[in-house]
C-alpha cells in the first residue's frame, strides 16, 4: 500500500523534493509540511525526551510540540508546521550549543522596537467561527485583520488542501464551504495573515504577536477570539509512543497532504469524527483495520435524538450513514462500546506502536473482564472528544466556567454574540465551548456583527445574518441530540496504571500525581511545583484537565475554576529573539501593593490550638522557621492563607546571591547602599546552611554553588566591578574581577562583547521548586505543625509577662507563646493588627523560563550596569530575571508580566548570552519580591514581647540563617551573629 492517498479529483502540485533526515534521504512534496513528508516515508519518530523516550506526531495542530525537530539549525521546529524545502537538514535531536554545532537564530534580528497596526477589529483565527466574524464585521464597515498560525485557512473543520495538491473542483461539500467562506472573506477586503503567532494579549485592545518572524504590536479597538480547541488527552499505557496521534492529526494528513497516517490504522473514541476518518482513508486506499467507538450503539430508545438530529442537520446524518455504509462494504469492523487498553511498540523505541490491546467496555467505562483483545496496527487515531483553546480569555480575566462534559474543562461564558465579561473581547467558536462548526459559523457571524455596532457601524441587511440566530438554534439543537446520540460512559482514571505517563512534556507519570496527592500536594498548583507537571512546552493542555481530573478523584473535592493553572503567556512557545528591545533602566525595584492573592482549598474548622510558637507565613522562610524551631525541640505552627509555597516563594527563580545585586551598590542602591553592605556576611553562612539542610533532608534540592558572574560591557562597568568588589571583599566575600579572556574561558557562551565580569565562587541556585517542601517536610518529621488555609486576620496580644497572644484565623483561634512574622511582602499588614508599623512593601516581579537547551551557562549570571538574572536550570531551560516589574491585576487578583518588561528583559539577556535567539520563551510568569531598604528586619519587637520579624527581601538565598537567627533569639535570647543592623529599631 502506498502511504500517499489517491482521489480521482485531487492531482499533484507540488514538485518533489529530497531532503535529510537524521543523515537519511527522505522524498516529500513542495507545499506539504516535514511531518507529512516523513509519514509518507513511514517514519514515525522525532523528539527526544529527557528519559531517553522518542516522541512523534500527535495533535498534527501544534498544540503538544512531541514532532518537534531541527530544522538547518533552527531548534524546536513543529514538523506539523514546517513546509519542506530542498536539501533541507533536519534531525530529531538539539544542537549542541557549541560553535560547530549552534543554535541558529530562529527570527531575523529584531529591530529598535515591534511593528504596531492599528485595526477595528482584530480576529484571531481563521477557522469558521472566525472568518464568520471577520466576514460579518467587514460587511459592516470595519477594518478587519485576521490573525491565523496556521499555514492556510479554515482551522480544524475545514482543513483546506495544501499547495502540494490541487483538485479542478472540492472533492467534497466541507472542502467547498471552507474554500468558499475564505474567498468570501478576501473579497470582502478582509486582511488575512497565516502564519502568525498572537503570543499574548494585554489588554483588550493590545495584542501581542510574531508575524514574519517580527514583533508585532495590534492595538484594536474590538477583539474577536476564535482559536478553536485542541482534542481532550486519553493517557494510557503507551499512549506516547510514536504512531499513536489524534484523530485531527491523522485527518490533517489525509484531507489536507494526502497522505495515510500509517500503513494499518486503528480508530478510536468518541463520535462520527472517527467514522469520517476511516472513510476517507479507505476511499484513498488505506488499510482501517478497526473502529472502536465508546458509546454504546445507538438503538430505538435514542428515537428522539435520532429523529432531532435529522430535523435539523439532515445532511450531516446522510453523511453519517455513508460513512458506516462504506465501512461495512470494506469489511472494516465498527466495534460500539470498545476502547483502547494499551499501546504497545517493540523494545526499540524509534520504531513505533506495533500492537493495540482494545476491550469491551461496561456502563461505567471500565473493561469487561476476558474481552480483551489484540490488533497488530502500526497508528492508533484517537479521537474522544476536545478541550476549548481558552489561553488568551483568560489572559484578558474573561470569565469562565467548568464545563463537564468528559474529563471536565473551561468553557468561556459568552451571550448569544460571544460577548464575553469584559468589554469589547469576543469569543466564539469551540475557543468558547464545543459546539461544532455550524454553531461556530452562526456565532461568529453575530460577533462580528456585534463588534461592528460597537463601533458605530452596522450591518448590511443580509440573509447569512438575519438568519443567523435560526440557525445557531438549529445548530445547537443538533449539537445536543449527537451528543446524547454518542453519551460515552463516565471517565473514571482509577484504573489508569501508576507507571502511565499523565504529563507527556514533562514525564510525570500517574504514579507521581497519586503519591503527591496522598502527601497533602493535592492542587494542580501544588503538584506542579512538585512534579514539574504542566511545565512543558505545551504548557499544560494535554495535563491539566486530566490532573484536575485525578484530584477531584482522590480528595472528594469538587472541581473548581481557579484550580486551573494561572493564565500566563506566551499563549504558546515563541521565539525569545524577536521579543527583545531596550528599555530605560532604574534603580533598585518598583514597589507597589500587596493584596490578597490567596485562593485556599482548605476551610475545615480548626481544633482548639495552642502552641509555643506561631509562624506566620508558610513560604521558604516559614518552613526554614518550622525547621530549625522544631529541630530545637520548640513547639512550631506554621500557618499560611493559601498554601506552602505557593506565593512569593513557589514563584521564586532560585537564585544564591552572595555578592551585591548591582543596584544594591552606588548610585541606585537604597539609603546608600549602607543596609545592603552589612548583608554581605549573611550570604555564604546561608548558602552553606542550604547545603547542610539538603544534606540532612536526604533529598536533591538542585543546589549547584558553581560560582556567580556579573558581567560588564562598557568600561564603566569594569570600574563599577572593581569598586564593588573592593567593598564586598571587605566584608569576607570572595570576588575577582576578571577580564574579557578569563570570561570567555570559563563561560565561551557568553556574548563577545562582553568586557569582563565580576567572579564569585560562592554564588549558585537551588530549585525552590523542591527547596521548600522539602524543608516543610523535614520539619514535620521534626513535629513542626502546618496548616493551611488559616487566613490571619486579628491578633491580640494577652496581658501580662510571658501571657503570648490570641490569633484569631479564618480557621479558628490559634493561642500561641510567641509568634513570628514570616509573612514576606505582607509582614506590614500583619504588623498592623498589633499597632506596628513594619517598612515592607511588595515589590511584583516577572520571570522568564526558555525550553530546554544544550548546556549554555554553568554560572549564575548577572550584569552591572542592566537588570539581569540568568542560570540554566537542572531541566536545560534559562531562567531569565532581575527584577523586572510586574503589575497587579486587581479583577483576576492575580500579578502579571508586562509586555515592556518581557521586552527588556529578553533584550538583556540576548546581549548576554547571544544563544537566546535560538530558544523560545515557554512561560512568562509573576512572582512578590519583598521591598525594604537592601537589609532583613530580624528580632523581637521593643515594647511588644514574644512578638519577632523575620523578613527579607532576598528571602531564597537568606532563609536558613534568617531562620536559624531568630530560632536563637527565641530558644537562647541572644545570637552569636550581630543583628544589630537588621532590628527593626533602626526605622524609628
Amino acid at each position: 500500500m502506498s502511504a500517499r492517498l489517491n482521489h480521482p479529483s485531487i492531482a499533484t502540485a507540488g514538485r518533489p523534493v529530497r531532503f535529510w533526515y537524521d543523515g537519511q534521504p527522505v522524498d516529500g512534496l513542495e507545499g506539504e509540511t516535514i511531518a507529512a513528508s516523513l509519514a509518507a516515508s513511514g517514519i514515525k519518530a522525532m523528539r527526544h525526551t529527557r528519559g531517553n523516550e522518542r516522541r512523534g506526531l500527535y495533535c498534527g495542530m501544534g498544540a503538544c510540540f512531541d514532532c518537534l525537530v531541527t530544522v538547518d539549525g533552527q531548534a524546536s521546529q513543529r514538523a506539523c508546521l514546517t513546509k519542506v524545502a530542498e536539501g533541507q537538514q533536519v534531525r530529531s535531536t538539539l544542537p549542541a550549543g557549541t560553535p560547530d554545532d549552534p543554535l541558529q537564530p530562529l527570527t531575523p534580528e529584531a529591530g529598535a522596537e515591534p511593528a504596531r497596526r492599528q485595526v477595528d477589529v482584530l480576529v484571531v483565527g481563521a477557522g469558521p467561527a472566525g472568518l464568520s466574524a471577520a466576514l460579518a464585521a467587514r460587511q459592516a464597515g470595519a477594518e478587519v485583520l485576521v490573525l491565523d498560525e496556521r499555514l492556510e485557512s479554515g482551522g480544524q473543520f475545514y482543513k483546506p488542501l495544501a499547495p502540494s495538491h490541487r483538485a479542478a473542483t472540492p472533492s467534497d461539500r466541507q472542502f467547498a464551504q471552507g474554500l468558499a467562506l475564505a474567498q468570501d472573506v478576501r473579497a470582502a477586503g478582509v486582511t488575512v495573515i497565516q502564519g502568525a503567532q498572537v503570543w499574548a494579549a494585554f489588554s483588550p485592545t493590545e495584542v501581542a504577536a510574531v508575524i514574519d518572524g517580527r514583533a508585532t504590536v495590534i492595538e484594536c479597538r474590538q477583539l474577536v477570539i476564535a482559536p478553536g480547541a485542541y482534542e481532550r488527552p486519553v493517557p494510557f499505557p503507551g499512549w506516547t509512543l510514536p504512531g499513536v496521534m489524534t484523530t485531527g492529526a491523522g485527518q490533517t494528513l489525509a484531507r489536507a497532504y494526502r497522505v495515510s497516517p500509517g500503513r494499518r490504522v486503528v480508530i478510536a473514541g468518541n463520535g462520527p469524527l472517527n467514522l469520517q476518518l476511516a472513510a476517507e482513508l479507505l476511499a484513498g486506499g488505506a488499510e482501517v483495520v478497526a473502529v472502536l467507538e465508546s458509546a454504546p450503539r445507538p438503538s430505538l430508545r435514542h428515537w428522539r435524538q435520532l429523529l432531532a438530529a435529522a430535523r435539523t442537520a439532515p445532511d450531516l446524518v446522510v453523511d453519517g450513514w455513508r460513512y458506516l455504509r462504506r465501512l461495512r462494504a470494506a469489511g472494516v469492523p465498527v466495534l460500539w462500546g470498545h476502547a483502547v487498553v494499551e499501546a504497545q511498540g517493540d523494545a526499540d523505541a524509534t520504531s513505533g506502536l506495533r500492537r493495540v490491546e482494545i476491550a469491551r467496555i461496561d456502563a461505567q467505562g471500565r473493561a469487561v473482564p476476558g474481552t480483551r483483545r489484540t490488533l497488530e496496527a502500526d497508528t492508533l487515531c484517537l479521537g474522544y472528544g476536545f478541550i476549548p483553546s481558552t489561553e488568551l480569555a483568560r489572559m484578558l480575566g474573561c470569565a469562565h466556567r467548568l464545563a463537564d462534559r468528559h474529563l471536565g474543562h473551561l468553557a468561556t461564558i459568552t451571550q448569544e454574540d460571544g460577548a464575553t465579561s469584559v468589554p469589547g473581547v469576543y469569543v466564539v467558536g469551540d475557543g468558547a465551548d464545543l459546539g461544532g462548526s455550524r454553531v461556530a459559523l452562526a456565532r461568529g457571524a453575530l460577533a462580528g456583527a456585534a463588534a461592528a455596532h460597537n463601533l458605530g457601524l452596522h450591518a448590511k441587511a443580509s440573509a447569512t445574518l438575519a438568519d443567523a440566530p435560526a440557525r445557531l438554534h438549529r445548530a445547537e439543537c443538533f449539537q445536543q441530540a449527537l451528543w446524547s446520540i454518542y453519551t460515552p460512559p463516565p471517565v473514571t482514571l482509577a484504573a489508569v496504571p501508576d507507571d502511565t505517563l499523565l504529563c507527556r512534556c514533562e514525564e510525570v507519570s500517574f504514579g507521581s500525581v497519586r503519591e503527591q496527592i496522598r502527601a497533602g500536594a493535592d492542587t494542580l498548583a501544588a503538584i506542579k511545583r512538585n512534579t514539574r507537571l504542566g511545565m512543558g512546552r505545551c504548557q499544560a493542555r494535554y495535563c491539566a484537565v486530566t490532573a484536575g481530573r485525578l484530584v477531584a478523584e482522590l480528595t472528594g473535592r469538587p472541581p473548581e475554576v481557579e484550580q486551573y493553572f494561572a493564565p500566563r503567556p506566551p499563549a504558546k512557545p515563541v521565539p525569545a529573539g524577536a521579543l527583545g528591545f531596550e528599555k530605560p533602566e532604574w534603580g533598585g525595584h518598583k514597589p507597589a501593593i500587596t493584596p490578597n492573592l490567596a485562593r485556599p482549598v482548605e476551610h475545615a474548622p480548626l481544633e482548639p490550638l495552642r502552641t509555643d510558637v506561631l509562624v506566620i507565613g508558610a513560604g521558604v522562610l516559614g518552613a526554614c522557621l518550622g525547621y530549625f524551631l522544631s529541630k530545637a525541640g520548640r513547639d512550631v505552627t506554621v500557618v499560611d492563607r493559601d498554601d506552602l509555597n505557593l506565593q512569593a516563594s513557589g514563584a521564586n527563580a532560585g537564585s544564591l546571591h552572595v555578592q551585591l545585586l548591582s543596584f544594591d551598590f552606588g548610585a541606585k542602591a537604597q539609603e546608600g547602599g549602607g543596609p545592603a553592605a552589612a548583608t554581605l556576611p549573611l550570604g555564604p553562612m546561608s548558602v552553606r546552611l542550604w547545603q547542610e539542610i539538603e544534606s540532612d533532608c536526604g533529598e536533591d534540592l538542585e543546589i549547584k554553588i558553581t560560582g556567580g558572574l556579573m558581567v560588564a560591557d562598557s568600561e564603566a562597568g569594569m570600574r563599577f566591578l572593581e569598586a564593588k568588589a573592593a567593598l564586598e571583599r571587605r566584608h569576607g566575600i570572595d570576588a575577582q574581577v576578571i577580564d574579557g579572556a578569563d570570561l570567555r574561558r570559563l563561560s565561551p557562551a557568553l556574548s563577545g562583547e562582553l568586557l569582563g565580569a565580576e567572579l564569585c565562587p560562592m554564588e549558585g541556585k537551588i530549585n525552590p521548586l523542591r527547596a521548600t517542601y522539602a524543608v516543610a517536610r523535614r520539619a514535620q518529621q521534626q513535629g513542626a505543625r502546618v496548616l493551611r488555609g488559616c487566613d490571619v486576620q486579628a491578633i491580640e496580644r494577652l496581658p501580662g509577662a510571658g501571657a503570648g497572644y490570641v490569633v484569631r484565623t479564618s480557621r479558628g483561634v490559634i493561642h500561641a507563646g510567641r509568634v513570628v512574622n514570616a509573612s514576606g511582602a505582607w509582614s506590614s499588614a500583619i504588623g498592623r493588627m498589633l499597632g506596628i508599623t513594619i517598612p515592607v512593601k511588595g515589590a511584583p516581579l516577572q520571570m522568564i523560563v526558555t525550553e530546554p537547551a544544550p548546556p549554555l551557562v554553568n554560572h549564575l549570571v548577572a550584569h552591572a550596569d542592566r537588570h539581569l538574572s540568568l542560570k540554566q536550570a537542572a531541566s536545560g531551560g534559562l531562567i531569565v530575571g532581575g527584577g523586572w516589574t510586574a503589575a497587579f491585576n486587581e479583577d483576576m487578583r492575580l500579578n502579571r508580566a508586562v509586555r515592556d518588561s518581557i521586552e527588556g528583559n529578553l533584550w538583556v539577556a540576548r546581549r548576554v548570552l547571544p544563544a537566546v535567539r535560538g530558544l523560545h520563551m515557554v512561560r512568562c510568569w509573576a512572582g512578590m519580591n519583598v521591598n525594604i531598604d537592601g537589609a532583613p528586619i530580624l528580632g523581637e519587637v521593643p515594647g511588644c514581647p514574644g512578638f519577632y520579624n523575620a523578613v527579607t527581601s532576598n528571602g531564597y538565598t537568606l532563609a536558613p540563617v534568617t531562620a536559624q537567627l531568630v530560632t536563637e533569639l527565641i530558644v537562647r535570647g541572644r545570637t552569636d551573629f550581630d543583628i544589630t543592623p537588621f532590628r527593626i529599631e533602626r526605622f524609628l
